[in-house]
């Protein structure tokens, strides 16, 4: 991620807040409530902004993913059956319900339900980490749930025809190199990103493809 200034400082070591989170939720669970927060500013930021901007921008996750996961990720295509609908969906179930019914055995203790945001977090963590290191460092976003939800939001938006800022392509000066898709975090293709489709839905906003490219074909409008 290559923006500047405030959003990019924070982007850069917003990491640091789910390393803290991981260390001291452990000794005092009811740390773990403030999960609440980045499960719910994903959402707000899509339905206010549109797309998935929140994480390609200042999410601690994708900033983790970024700036140390990278680093020991074999970086290679992320598979296709993360990024389908139902295998999302079942993803989403399956978290769902592991917080519902956690929730409800904590019978209304705040530092037992604290646990609970602590322990999916715990549990995502290591998926990511472990999808992280044998694909690339940004499979977690390609099934992420609130990601997911952000991209619904801004499918929904578009239907109500809001127009937030996205990534298109001039296919008039698009050359089909293909340099975009290459560089973008979890595979999409910019080069496709048109106003007639909704390629772009799980699009990070982390403009990756729009520095790489080398005829200038792409920009955020």
């Amino acid at each position: 991620m290559r923006k500047k200034g405030f959003i990019g400082f924070v982007g850069r070591w917003s990491w640091l807040l789910i390393v803290a989170f991981l260390v001291l939720g452990w000794q005092h669970p009811i740390i773990g409530s403030l999960a609440l927060v980045c499960m719910i500013a994903p959402i707000i930021v899509a339905a206010w902004k549109g797309g998935r901007v929140w994480c390609g921008a200042v999410c601690p996750r994708g900033s983790f993913n970024d700036n140390i996961l990278s680093k020991i990720s074999r970086s290679v295509e992320i598979p296709s059956i993360f990024k389908t609908i139902w295998f999302r969906v079942l993803f989403f179930i399956f978290l769902i319900y592991n917080f519902i019914s956690g929730v409800i055995k904590a019978n209304g203790d705040l530092v037992k339900i604290g646990f609970v945001f602590y322990k999916i977090i715990f549990l995502t963590t290591a998926i990511t980490i472990l999808f992280g290191i044998i694909f690339n460092e940004r499979t977690w976003c390609s099934f992420c749930p609130m990601g997911s939800l952000s991209a619904l939001i801004t499918k929904i938006k578009r239907k109500l025809n809001e127009r937030p800022k996205r990534i298109r392509v001039d296919q008039d000066k698009c050359v089909n190199c293909k340099i975009c898709e290459k560089e973008c975090p979890i595979g999409l293709t910019p080069y496709d990103f048109t106003n007639n489709n909704d390629k772009d839905l799980d699009c990070l906003h982390c403009e990756e493809c729009v520095y790489a490219c080398p005829v200038n074909a792409l920009e955020r409008k």
